[in-house]
């Protein structure tokens, strides 16, 4: 077992990773807020995920200040739509650690207390919190329609919210409101008589219990989270129950299956990754986090069982995870089409919480791994660089004429939205963004090893006086393989640093104080004994650029060839060539030159790949086949992936036709 609390002062000097911070904290962060307060409109085109509601404004805000009696009005949006400002106000609590870096937080640190001002003037006396009800369902309505209701959604995001901004402040105003909530559900779901005995229909609030015991160390919540967790799935008949006696309807023309709720079969049963790719993600992510408070063999297991089918036959070389539209769902082992993916960028934060939750039981690299992937592809994707734009679907091959005129690519936007009526996901990424600084290190539960397991420059201070500087050389990471841990322990601690070997570095070169060394790789990992006074470890990656082939059974990238160099997947893009896309090629060998470009995205590194093009003597729809088809040379330009979309309209791909 691990313990993160033990980084007490996490300070991110990453280039790449600082722009990231500061463009949340001054462009995103704000930006949304105006979102949520209603001065920016849904924009999200006609036909697409989430964007025929007809709900112009989010009214999120404003749903808060009805409710809080500041205001008259009825309730609008989706039954979650509080959710949106929770995420924000998560994001926002992280986000005013970065007036240690010199930021002026001041008017940010306002509308976080305005925010949690408007959560408690709408709690009500029983703890109760979601405007929804309050606003339009009587109180003997509330808990009796969870199939759709989110109720428990709704309250655990707020609840990981007051969490995050306890941590940051020290102030307990917002968790007081937390454990109200917790009180309230408490009381109202167990085994006893008058109890509700079932769980919410989206998952969340198993997450959000165990995060609140862990910040106020009440057993009772954990107790709640393990409960939720082992009674899904045990009553298949529950939500049908609850709308036979009369309980409150959502989404009635929407009808999903069991699966989609993760509720067909006890969690801890399940054998594959199934249904609502988020639903499932937050709920495992809790599987592993409380199984390991708990120490309950039976959720960790699930916990690595589940993850290993996602990562071996349910994910994309992005890390985007969710193949079908349908649901926003898993679907089965090795379906993994590029066009018609989801890929919806909180399920791409969801893997981030549920790696960092595996971390903390047991360190591997091949985790760190996928959360690097995630990291640098999967999520970012999701944001414009300027912070104000979002995916909330993330293909891997894209074109605009498909997405317009073919309804099953509708959800497949070649242009990021300013807004969704469905928001979920650009605040979900702001949290995941401005809290980074808790992903990059696992201490092991005695304290004597610090994993180093996120190549992301930062200095971190431990406990007794123990630090790590990482610094990075040249163009800094993730262009840049050249890293180095500057470790100071004054007090002699026995200590030991674990640095992770990135399964895609085919070879590296190791130095701890100034001479090449040889050591194990065990489980991704190097170990170096620390407990001088001072110790430096230079750690040089391979950088090269890799061609990747999917597995044969993954039938959408048969004789395809997708390009990585380092952490980041590569792509084209129309803006840089000439389409349609799909008549360009590349062979397994062909020359690659690579360009670290300043000015371009926000400095990118730019692949020119000796490609070629096929070419056809008509334009007729069909012929006779006379003779091969002739290809022509072509040089192919590559962009990494999590900047497509940010110049022009138009095409892209990830998975290029491998030619001879």
């Amino acid at each position: 077992m691990t313990n993160q609390a033990q980084a007490l002062n996490v300070n991110i000097t990453s280039r790449f990773w600082t722009r990231y911070l500061n463009m949340t904290v001054e462009n995103a962060l704000p930006y949304q807020w105006r979102a949520l307060n209603d001065e920016v409109p849904v924009d999200v085109p006609e036909g697409a995920a989430w964007g025929e509601n007809g709900s112009q404004f989010s009214h999120s805000l404003r749903n808060l200040r009805i409710a809080a009696g500041r205001e008259e009005g009825v309730f609008s949006g989706q039954p979650f739509q509080d959710t949106d400002v929770s995420k924000w106000l998560e994001a926002a609590s992280y986000a005013l650690r970065r007036k240690n870096a010199g930021l002026n937080v001041d008017e940010l640190e306002a509308h976080v207390n305005e925010a949690i001002e408007l959560f408690e003037g709408a709690q009500d006396e029983d703890g109760y919190l979601d405007t929804k009800f309050e606003l339009d369902l009587p109180a003997e309505k509330r808990f009796k329609g969870l199939r759709w209701s989110h109720e428990l959604y709704t309250m655990g995001h707020f609840i990981e919210a007051a969490v995050a901004h306890y941590e940051v402040t020290g102030s307990k105003r917002a968790l007081d409101i937390a454990e109200r909530v917790a009180n309230c559900i408490g009381h109202n779901f167990g085994d006893g008589e008058g109890q509700v005995h079932g769980p919410d229909g989206h998952p969340e609030i198993e997450l959000a219990l165990a995060c609140l015991y862990e910040a106020t160390g009440e057993r009772r919540w954990l107790d709640l989270a393990a409960w939720f967790i082992r009674v899904r799935g045990t009553d298949p008949e529950f939500f049908d129950e609850q709308d036979a006696a009369g309980g409150p309807q959502f989404y009635t023309d929407l009808h999903m299956p069991l699966k989609y709720f993760v509720q067909d079969e006890p969690i801890l049963d399940k054998q594959h990754a199934e249904g609502h790719a988020v639903r499932l993600l937050y709920l495992a992510a809790a599987v592993s986090k409380v199984g390991r408070l708990l120490n309950d063999q039976k959720m960790l297991d699930t916990a690595e069982r589940l993850w290993t089918n996602i990562v071996k036959h349910r994910m994309y070389i992005t890390g985007a995870v969710g193949s079908c539209q349908v649901g926003e769902s898993f679907s089965f082992d090795d379906d993994l089409p590029n066009d018609l993916v989801y890929g919806e960028t909180c399920a791409s934060v969801a893997m981030l919480f549920y790696g960092k939750s595996l971390m903390e039981t047991k360190p591997r690299g091949s985790v760190a791994d996928v959360m690097e992937k995630e990291l640098f592809n999967g999520v970012l994707s999701g944001v414009q660089l300027d912070g104000t734009r979002y995916f909330y679907v993330n293909p891997l091959e894209a074109d605009p004429a498909a997405s317009k005129g073919n309804p099953t690519k509708a959800h497949i936007l070649t242009r990021r939205a300013g807004w969704f009526d469905c928001a979920c996901c650009p605040a979900n990424l702001g949290r995941l963004i401005t809290s980074l600084d808790q992903y990059l290190y696992t201490v092991s539960n005695d304290g004597k090893t610090v994993y180093a397991h996120q190549f992301v420059a930062n200095k971190t201070e431990f406990e007794d006086g123990f630090t790590i500087e990482q610094t990075q050389a040249g163009d800094e990471y993730p262009w840049s393989g050249d890293i180095t841990f500057h470790v100071s322990n004054p007090n002699g601690l026995d200590k030991k640093v674990a640095v992770r070997i990135p399964q895609w570095s085919k070879d590296y070169t190791l130095e701890v104080n100034g001479e090449a060394v040889e050591l194990p790789v065990v489980d991704g990992f190097v170990t170096v004994d620390a407990s001088a006074a001072d110790t430096e470890i230079h750690l040089v990656l391979d950088m090269s650029v890799r061609r990747v082939r999917a597995s044969l059974r993954v039938r959408a990238d048969i004789g395809k060839l997708a390009v990585a160099r380092g952490p980041i997947v590569f792509c084209m893009e129309q803006v840089d060539n000439e389409g349609p896309l799909w008549l360009d090629g590349m062979s397994a060998d062909a020359n690659v030159s690579e360009s670290y470009e300043p000015d371009l995205l926000d400095g990118v590194e730019v692949l020119k790949v000796k490609g070629s093009r096929l070419e056809s003597p008509t334009d007729d729809q069909y012929r006779a086949v006379d003779a091969p088809l002739t290809e022509r040379e072509e040089t192919l330009t590559m962009i990494p992936y999590y900047a497509w979309c940010n110049r022009a309209e138009g095409q892209m791909q990830v998975w290029v036709r491998e030619t001879k």
